[in-house]
């Protein structure tokens, strides 16, 4: 089913089958079944050797309204224009790996219709024992465009020539899903449209254009286009071990639609209307000084200056970028305020930003989008 248009009410005009049917029915039932895609389990016998770049072919695939462009079962493409949430997970066992770990990479992509590719979202983490098996996760909020498609790969680089990782096929153990959040979006700028909660109907009351617009249309199209908001440009910082860090982001790099506001400084978006959330980040950092196994770091969620949500990983490599994904699901009030936070770990250790994206690649991200516009709390 394609996105419902919400048409406008008029005078006098005469309410059949038809306008209830498309202005009711489409719009509730589409509501309840927005385009998603679940994809579990890779292929079996495909390999990652060092210096390439594997795109996943994917045994089973749940499609609802996606459709799989492909007879390999490596892209998928995108039935309706909006946003939409994308993760990606994928697993691999190392080879022999070289002592200080090797990289892997998670990459997810977008294909437009003329085959042109596009990095939508990126991770590295490091893979330090030969054998032993790595997970890499990354997640974005982004918008899509019907006819676009969608598939994940995975990139290694190591430190000798002929080395091969292999990617685990398990349903659990490799996954790329996306979901609707947005369908009426035009761009992640496009307008919202503020929630209007839908008001009681009385008997004997005269059914007026402007009564079916409030409680009917205005509804039904702030559920098209929930506020929501992407940063995508960390400013620089540089911190010792042990020393806490408030990541501040350029404003130049934002892009909302709702009226949401970031602080003079960068570091933390203020929320424009109550509800319950989606928050997605991506946050490359860079390890400086000696190798070795001793050295961590965490990037944090914080809501109104509280930690929220903690993720910590390794980085064993010097002068080396590694990242972490991560999402929360919160409930945030009209002028509650979110942030990422940022901790490195180590003696003899300095951390500073990863906040160039090489060749396209995207390595940083802050989004948020709406959930539940009429939430009052988690609980509701």
């Amino acid at each position: 089913m394609a996105v419902p248009v919400i048409e406008t009410w008029t005078q006098r005009e005469v309410i059949n089958s038809h306008k209830l049917n498309t202005q009711l029915r489409d719009p509730l039932a589409y509501f309840a079944d927005m385009p998603r895609l679940s994809c579990r389990g890779a292929v079996p016998g495909q390999s990652v050797s060092r210096g390439q770049l594997t795109h996943v072919r994917w045994a089973t695939a749940s499609l609802n309204g996606f459709r799989q462009q492909d007879t390999n079962g490596t892209w998928f493409t995108v039935p309706d224009t909006g946003v939409y949430v994308i993760h990606g997970s994928i697993t691999v066992r190392a080879g022999s790996t070289q002592p200080a770990g090797d990289g892997v990479i998670i990459n997810l992509y977008r294909r437009a219709p003329n085959g042109t590719l596009a990095n939508l979202a990126m991770a590295r983490e490091i893979a330090q024992q030969s054998n032993d098996y790595e997970i890499v996760s990354t997640v974005t909020v982004v918008h899509l465009l019907a006819g676009d498609s969608i598939g994940a790969a995975v990139y290694l680089e190591a430190g000798a020539s002929g080395t091969t990782y292999a990617i685990q096929p398990g349903e659990w153990e490799t996954v790329l899903g996306a979901w609707m959040v947005a369908p009426g979006a035009s761009s992640i700028t496009g307008g919202a449209a503020p929630f209007a909660p839908a008001g009681d109907w009385t008997d004997n009351e005269r059914i007026t254009p402007a009564l079916m617009e409030s409680r009917i249309t205005q509804p039904m199209r702030s559920l098209l286009n929930p506020s929501r908001v992407v940063l995508r440009t960390p400013l620089s910082y540089s911190a010792p071990s042990g020393q806490p860090t408030r990541i501040r982001w350029a404003a130049s790099g934002m892009e909302e639609s709702g009226g949401w506001s970031l602080s003079k400084d960068g570091s933390a978006l203020t929320t424009p209307a109550s509800g319950v959330y989606l928050v997605a980040f991506s946050i490359a950092t860079q390890r400086d000084g000696p190798e070795g196994p001793f050295g961590s770091y965490q990037m944090n969620l914080a809501r109104n200056g509280e930690l929220v949500s903690l993720h910590q990983r390794q980085n064993t490599r010097s002068g080396y970028p590694t990242s972490i994904s991560a999402t929360a699901v919160l409930f945030l009030k009209k002028g509650d305020t979110v942030s990422t936070d940022f901790i490195g770990t180590g003696t003899g250790l300095a951390w500073r930003d990863f906040g160039r994206d090489i060749n396209d690649e995207r390595w940083n991200h802050f989004a948020v989008v709406m959930l539940a516009p009429g939430a009052s709390s988690m609980k509701g």
